[in-house]
């Protein structure tokens, strides 16, 4: 049930966004732009979602080395995928990993090890997006404070929800007890106020997954070349998702801001709408894109690049990494009959 919510949410959102952007008026020239537009620039943002995938599945590839389980590069990269479409369709892309590990499990994982892997995963892209976009923002404040002002809210809230979230990993390893007592006390005060439903529940799973957290981060720690290898194609891999947006602004025919303009300015986006609930930030990526690179975009196509931008780094990851998955699901059908016969 859970799971067809988020589906009628996803094209809800999805209709609803797109309705909002072909009635603009700013789009009543839409075949006279989309004949303008530089389609080798827009092949290059394609490209990007290709490296970006690509990367990932060589992160998972490498992560798999670190805590022993028998690696493919071709099975990575449908792991990868499997994980992009779930988190895609999911709010706050809480459906990626879960679903990541039922198909190890399924491909003979042990499940402590499927578990571990991407925890491991999850810990070093978290730290390393944290500090990419810390840096920029560092980096362009005056920019965001002078042009975008408005922004700075949800950018700073972004920011500060991943930093907590970051003080909660390293806390855990440092000091797991001090931890556990202020996940206990938050738990008792979300159902205190109703927010959580039965406290009791997640306190009993709570000592299980601290311990599979200091397992995760104790295999980082003791294999630090693997992980600084990570780290490094993780921040390749978010420049590949970010350089989109700067072949968008090519291909619409600008020139004047510069490359590490547009992908510090979308790291911020990438924070600000990181904390928002709805699958793939559907809706707020739209407006946060909007409040953001209006200072770059000009001439009535600020919607246009919005547009482009949607379909290449939200729309295509889907229908691409989708087709993965339900390729490998009628493949596991398959495979599941014939060993029934």
């Amino acid at each position: 049930m859970k799971k067809r919510l988020n589906y009628i949410l996803v094209a809800f959102l999805i209709a609803l966004t797109t309705w909002i952007i072909l009635t603009s008026d700013d789009l009543a020239e839409l075949p006279k732009l989309i004949k303008t537009t530089n389609k080798i620039y827009i092949s290059l943002g394609l490209l990007c979602m290709v490296g970006f995938w690509v990367c990932d599945g060589a992160i998972i590839f490498m992560l798999k080395k670190m805590i022993n389980i028998k690696r493919n590069m071709m099975k990575s990269f449908k792991l990868s995928m499997i994980g992009q479409y779930f988190s895609a369709i999911t709010p706050f892309a809480t459906g990626g990993q879960p679903a990541q590990v039922y198909s190890l499990v399924k491909d003979s994982v042990p499940i402590g090890k499927a578990t571990s892997l991407l925890i491991n995963k999850y810990i070093i892209y978290q730290v390393t997006v944290t500090f990419y976009s810390i840096i920029m923002f560092i980096v362009k404040l005056n920019f965001v404070y002078s042009k975008i002002k408005i922004a700075l809210p949800f950018v700073m809230t972004g920011i500060l929800i991943n930093i907590v979230g970051l003080l909660f990993i390293f806390g855990i390893f440092f000091n797991p007890v001090i931890i556990k007592k202020i996940i206990v006390f938050l738990l008792n005060f979300g159902e205190k106020v109703r927010v959580v439903k039965d406290a009791n529940k997640y306190k009993k799973r709570l000592d299980h997954h601290i311990t599979e957290y200091l397992t995760s981060i104790k295999g980082v720690t003791e294999n630090k070349m693997v992980a600084v290898k990570v780290v490094i194609l993780t921040i390749v891999q978010l420049t590949f998702r970010f350089t989109v947006t700067y072949f968008i602004y090519l291909a619409l025919g600008f020139n004047k801001a510069s490359f590490f303009d547009i992908i510090s300015i979308q790291s911020l986006l990438y924070m600000a709408i990181s904390f928002i609930p709805t699958p793939g930030g559907t809706g707020a990526a739209e407006g946060g894109f909007f409040i953001l690179f209006k200072v770059f975009f000009h001439g009535g196509v600020l919607l246009y690049a919005v547009l482009l931008w949607r379909i290449i780094s939200f729309y295509f990851n889907i229908v691409v990494s989708g087709g993965v998955t339900l390729i490998d699901y009628i493949m596991r059908v398959k495979n599941r009959i014939a060993l029934e016969k």
